[in-house]
């Protein structure tokens, strides 16, 4: 089996940064986390029910700047506990290059703790890309995977939006996706004309490799590096914006799909077609959580079918139920406009609907199985254009909103509370 890896710093050369800014950027490695907490973690803890709170726009990394907004990208936000954080991940505006002049397929890491950026990845530079291939730095092995001349694989355009492909291992303490382009593509990629060139040899070289089953992407968090590597079985049919979603109890992904539901089991590389049964869910990218309680995937449909639009597909029993809750259901949606989360000591889903016919926070009472809601958005709060890039903070018992404009670097990060525990 190969593993193949990227080492950060490694890459800041590659693309043109200066040795001193690699170096620097070894300094905010991630092992250095968690960070102290500070002043803005009290006024969170202090929030109310129902609440929520502005905590500014975060401080930039000290060479790439901020992160910039992604629309398609609710879940864009990945939590991890252990760092108290949140790594941001997924493209913004189609084929976007940002000022720096690197593509926004860029990694970022937010401390909530230091409220901070740490910038992970820049993104691919297409001012050195051509001559990076014409070098034979950047090549596609054996396997189909682009890679540099040490065979470790580099993330050029893998990610498309963020839609629901992203997920932390808080096992391995890894970061990780599942590509919407496969290793890399020219449909919307930033700087395509600059690096058509060095794409075309590539391509040329794809067409004599093996199209490898490969496992999902991951970033190591205690490496610094990129993951990828030759796995066996079958994903299936992993088309129609699948959630790829990491179950710690059983240390395995399960992703879920309306053409399918696939199992990837990192102890031996393996992927597995499951081919559940019961109705498959319909409509267009679903936005959806997972419920630790039942051992099951919630899955809003988003096909207009309100009240019935809600679905769970069952781990153990394979099997998609729908469950056609009481209660006024929110308007289908998608991840470019609602966040699902489960809070497992409140036992409820908690359903932010930052747009459409009826904005707000509801919830889902599984046990009732019935919704509630909405709750509002204050006057004075924040204003969405569409989903803001969130995770929840279970430690805090809060979401962390990050609102921005589409690959604008104006984000300011708000903290919401639906409900305090007990």
């Amino acid at each position: 089996m190969i593993c193949s890896r990227v080492v950060p710093a490694v890459l800041f050369l590659a693309l043109g940064a200066t040795a001193s800014a690699a170096d620097e950027a070894k300094s905010t490695a991630l092992g250095n986390l968690p960070s102290p907490p500070g002043a803005h973690i009290g006024k969170i803890k202090a929030l109310g029910d129902n609440q929520w709170l502005s905590l500014g726009a975060p401080a930039a990394d000290p060479i790439w700047g901020k992160a910039r907004g992604r629309a398609w990208g609710a879940k864009a936000f990945v939590f991890a506990r252990n760092l108290r954080g949140a790594f941001f991940f997924g493209e913004g505006v189609h084929a976007f290059v940002k000022p720096d002049g690197h593509a926004q397929d860029d990694l970022w890491f937010y401390d909530i703790n230091a409220h901070r950026w740490i910038c992970l990845y820049p993104g691919t530079n297409p001012k050195t890309f051509n001559q990076r291939v014409a070098k034979k730095e950047l090549l596609i092995d054996d396997n189909g995977q682009l890679t540099d001349h040490e065979g470790q694989p580099v993330p050029v355009h893998t990610s498309g939006h963020a839609w629901g492909n992203l997920t932390y291992d808080s096992d391995r303490n890894k970061f990780a996706f599942i590509t919407a382009s496969g290793n890399f593509s020219r449909y919307f990629l930033g700087g395509e004309k600059q690096m058509d060139e060095g794409l075309k040899q590539l391509e040329s070289q794809v067409q004599t490799r093996k199209n490898s089953v490969l496992s999902p992407w991951y970033y190591d968090v205690a490496s610094g590096k990129f993951e990828r590597s030759v796995a066996t079985g079958s994903m299936g049919d992993l088309r129609m914006f699948p959630q790829l979603n990491y179950i710690p109890g059983q240390k395995r992904f399960i992703v879920v799909g309306a053409n399918g539901v696939a199992i990837f089991e990192p102890a031996n590389n393996h992927w597995s077609d499951a081919h559940p049964k019961g109705p498959a869910p319909r409509g267009y990218d679903r936005p959806g959580c997972y419920d630790s309680r039942r051992n099951r995937i919630y899955s809003n449909e988003g096909d207009s079918s309100e009240g019935q639009g809600l679905m769970a597909y069952d781990i153990e029993k394979n099997l998609w139920i729908e469950l056609k809750p009481r209660g006024v259901a929110p308007a289908a949606d998608d991840t470019n406009g609602a966040f699902y989360e489960y809070d497992s000591r409140l036992d409820r889903v908690v359903a932010i609907h930052f747009r459409g016919k009826t904005p707000g926070v509801f919830t889902y009472d599984p046990q009732a199985n019935s919704w509630s809601g909405p709750l509002p958005f204050p006057i004075d709060g924040p204003k969405f254009s569409f989903a803001a890039n969130t995770c929840y903070d279970s430690d805090l018992n809060a979401c962390i909103c990050h609102v921005a404009g589409d690959s604008e670097d104006n984000g300011i990060v708000w903290a919401y509370r639906y409900k305090r525990h007990d």
